[in-house]
């Protein structure tokens, strides 16, 4: 990046939201993966705290679609 650079490279984001507990993670787990209406996949991720629990994704996926 350059002082004259007025819209410098930026990385991408990386990391997902845990199916768990709902917060952003960037070191993502998947744990399994689901079906929506329409065909839609969906994988499940949790963050490094929720990677031995067990139990139903409490995340809706819907409102990140």
């Amino acid at each position: 990046m350059t002082h004259d650079d007025p819209f410098p490279q930026v990385p991408p984001i990386s990391g997902e939201h845990c199916c768990k507990c709902g917060r952003w993670t960037e070191a993502p787990v998947v744990i399994g993966y689901g079906a929506m209406s329409g065909s839609v996949s969906i994988t499940h991720y949790v963050c490094a705290d929720h990677v031995h629990t067990r139990g139903p994704c409490t995340t809706d996926h819907a409102a990140h679609s």
